[in-house]
């Protein structure tokens, strides 16, 4: 299939795979809506643990026409990044919303696949700027013990005709951190690794029969062809994610905790 699955360790050899894929996914997934101009547009995501997940899309007209729109691979990334300026680029029908933007505060230019538009409500599009959890599915991926020239270059940049997808990068940089992934439905292995270049730190996923070259190792160098996918993070999705105090407890709440008895 022209989206890369086999990133978050699912063989879908042909379209009756996708399809059974598909309708799985639209039994099992959590739903969520968003009202549209002339309609609704219907998500469901089934997530398998440790971020991985599919997304489906179905479009509902004013009229109860439904139309089935896309079936996805995603990631939900580990880290935030701030995005803006940004702009929105939807085709309901098609279950197609692209973001392009820039890294807040850099010249970092960034168009990814937007995988939670029906999850996050209408509210968060109104932001001038947007925190996103960025992940590249890696299409192929290599590790180098010796330096590679860290890049961040769009197919479009660099005249590749390989890929049909405009939200499809090249990139090269060295291994910040990485961690063994498995899907559980499949049982394929994956690894999720943290690149460095430069100014842009991206998170890749990669299934490890698709990486070539030495394993991977923290300090070595990485090349690969991604499809950039994200998630917008709502307020209680960056409450969730937040590992520092809450200011919502009250601190004498704090040291009850540590009351020992008489």
């Amino acid at each position: 299939m022209e989206i890369n699955f086999d990133a978050i360790g699912l063989e879908i050899p042909n379209e009756n795979a996708f399809h059974d894929l598909a309708e799985d996914v639209g039994k099992r997934g959590e739903l969520s809506i968003l009202p549209r101009k002339g309609g609704v547009l219907h998500g469901r995501c089934l997530k398998f643990g440790a971020g991985l997940e599919v997304w489906t899309l179905f479009y509902e007209s004013g009229k109860g026409e439904v139309v089935y729109a896309d079936c996805r691979p995603a990631f939900r990334a580990r880290y935030a990044q701030k995005i803006s300026p940004w702009i929105l680029t939807e085709s309901d029908e098609d279950g197609e919303a692209l973001i392009h933007g820039f890294i807040e505060d850099t010249n970092t230019e960034v168009l990814f696949q937007l995988q939670n538009l029906t999850e996050i409500g209408s509210r968060v599009l109104e932001q001038t700027t947007l925190s996103v959890g960025l992940c590249g599915l890696a299409y192929r991926a290599e590790v180098f013990e010796n330096n590679v020239e860290p890049h961040w270059k769009s197919y479009d940049e660099i005249a590749r005709n390989v890929l049909e997808n405009e939200n499809d990068w090249s990139v090269a940089g060295h291994i910040l951190a990485f961690d063994a992934l498995r899907n559980p439905q499949s049982g394929n292995d994956l690894f999720w690794i943290y690149v460095g270049m430069g100014g842009l730190q991206l998170e890749i996923l990669v299934n490890q029969r698709a990486l070539r070259g030495k394993k991977p190792r923290i300090g070595a160098f990485i090349e690969a062809d991604v499809w950039l996918q994200g998630h917008i993070l709502s307020e209680t999705a960056k409450r969730n994610g937040y590992e520092g105090v809450d200011w919502s407890i009250r601190p004498a709440e704090y040291w009850k905790s540590f009351k020992k008895p008489n």
